[in-house]
């Protein structure tokens, strides 16, 4: 039995920010790479930046 659910994110780098936002399911949200942020988040940060690189599109190349 699995656990948990399936969602559709979208993903893009806001350059002028220096963040990667994210909307879920309709929701918009941001992730830094500041782990003294309120949104701060190093881990997820360079994981979304790897995504974003693997798919071609414009990302964050100094955490990767």
């Amino acid at each position: 039995m699995a656990v948990g659910t399936d969602v559709t994110i979208r993903v893009w780098y806001d350059e002028d920010q220096d963040v990667i936002k994210m909307r879920i399911d309709g929701e918009l949200t941001s992730v830094n790479n500041n782990p003294e942020s309120k949104r701060g988040n190093p881990s997820m940060y360079k994981k979304l930046a790897g995504v974003l690189r693997d798919a071609g599109e414009k990302f964050p190349s100094g955490v990767l």
